[in-house]
């Protein structure tokens, strides 16, 4: 009887759950055609984060991203600057699209 009813009880504690990513980590991938990102930015909370590089990602290079948060609105925009080109604004819905890898194209970006 006690582990029906402690079944019961976990199985409560799951369905009643909010819905949301597990980890916003991910692998911020350079696929462009020989440029160089120097920057990538959060826009929460009303301003622009600091930069969360603190190398320079060649093409065909990869960085690991550390959110260091779960919370806050799923949709978030981001920034990502390039050397000698400027910089690019974009959206994503992190808790729907739940990415692992974004990679950064001459023109956009893909993720998986």
């Amino acid at each position: 009887m006690l582990i029906r009813l402690l079944s019961l009880f976990l199985l409560g504690l799951c369905l009643s759950a909010p819905a949301r990513a597990e980890n916003y980590d991910f692998y911020l991938h350079n696929r462009s055609n020989g440029w160089v990102i120097n920057g990538f930015y959060t826009y929460e909370d009303g301003r622009w984060s600091r930069n969360w590089l603190d190398r320079r990602i060649r093409p065909g290079s990869s960085e690991a991203m550390f959110w260091n948060s779960q919370g806050g609105s799923c949709t978030v925009p981001f920034r990502v600057s390039w050397v000698d080109w400027g910089t690019q604004d974009f959206t994503m819905n992190w808790c729907t699209n739940n990415p692992s890898n974004i990679y950064m194209r001459d023109q956009g970006f893909t993720w998986d």
